[in-house]
């Protein structure tokens, strides 16, 4: 492995090529060289804020980020871009971490939206497109690390259930569910009303059902999609992202994602952005009652957040709260989207 990545990285002058050759060769010269400063071959490592193992800012990683880290192997302090993990020490998790992030840099995350024409998975647009109904639903106006609706979100939602032990579920069966429960404009649907409403209400349930009653608090979602849609380097942003779910979901959810390959489309749902599209208002608009001071769509406004994405339960100008969510119960909030995963009663005590 040590030889392809001198392959990898032989960029420089025939000085650092002899070092590398000595370093492969003999690796008890390693430990010489950084005790004698010889691996010190350039100018400071730099911090790349989108790739945090790229030290040179050549947008790949390679040889010469493995030099700089052994170079400066040991505690460290002050500005030290190769403690990765912000350890207070360069170590071995650090190298880990580096071998983990090898070859070209990632496309970076977050800012305004970019269409993946080679995408998998269809846009909620499709199915309808309700944007009188609200403010920020259109594609230009997914900013900030906001991303459209896509049937990825049906991926995770149905992961979720698969966890609970449930069987997949298809749009229409959401749809229905929603229909009968009184989650929408209209008593009557037509169209492709199924299909969207089913993904609207499947993206909510798989954005906030899997956290247990005791550990909601409304904030954690605005935490948690600021997060996922600000975070550049996308390897970071998805160790934080499911470090944070890990603290609040239903035990063993996290570590189920991971053990199957799930956990893309947890992430790529949290980032989704609500009022995509307008169905939030164009058709998923209920007035079911809440508690008597609310209604079910005031609750939907939790995974709408603030322009700046530090308050949840904002209104679609992402201005001012919606007011009246601010008065139901936790556990009248928590149930309602854990309804939204089981094709539960809105009202029960559902997980």
């Amino acid at each position: 492995m040590l030889d392809s990545w001198t392959a990898s990285g032989s960029r420089g002058h025939a000085a650092n090529q002899m070092k590398r050759r000595m370093f492969m060769k003999h690796p008890s010269v390693c430990k010489l060289a950084v005790a004698t400063g010889l691996l010190a071959f350039s100018s400071s490592a730099i911090s790349s804020e989108c790739c945090v193992a790229d030290f040179t800012g050549d947008n790949t990683v390679s040889a010469d980020e493995v030099l700089l880290l052994l170079s400066a192997w040991g505690s460290c302090s002050g500005s030290c871009p190769e403690d990765i993990d912000d350890s207070g020490d360069v170590n071995s998790n650090d190298l880990l971490t580096l071998i983990d992030r090898w070859g070209d840099c990632p496309e970076p995350n977050g800012g305004d939206y970019v269409e993946d024409p080679d995408s998998p998975y269809m846009d909620l647009a499709v199915w309808g497109k309700f944007h009188g109904s609200n403010n920020n639903s259109r594609l230009y106006e997914m900013v900030d690390g906001r991303t459209p609706i896509t049937t990825e979100a049906m991926e995770a939602y149905n992961n979720l259930r698969g966890f609970l032990g449930l069987s997949s579920l298809d749009y229409e069966q959401v749809g229905q569910w929603a229909f009968s429960e009184a989650l929408t404009n209209n008593s009557q649907w037509w169209g492709n009303d199924l299909k969207g409403v089913g993904l609207y209400y499947a993206m909510q349930g798989a954005k906030v059902g899997w956290v247990t009653d005791e550990n909601y608090y409304p904030q954690f979602f605005a935490d948690i999609q600021r997060t996922a849609r600000r975070v550049c380097d996308p390897y970071e942003m998805k160790i934080q992202v499911l470090n944070m779910a890990r603290q609040v979901d239903i035990d063993g959810f996290v570590e189920y994602l991971e053990a199957n390959g799930m956990t893309d489309a947890f992430v790529n749902t949290i980032k989704m952005e609500p009022h995509y599209a307008g169905w939030m208002h164009g058709r998923c608009h209920g007035f079911r009652n809440v508690e008597g001071v609310a209604i079910n769509h005031d609750l939907n406004h939790l995974t709408v957040l603030s322009w700046d994405q530090m308050q949840p339960f904002m209104n679609d100008t992402f201005d001012w709260p919606q007011w009246n969510a601010l008065d139901v119960s936790d556990s009248g909030v928590i149930d309602y989207f854990q309804s939204m995963v089981i094709l539960g009663d809105p009202d029960d005590d559902n997980l």
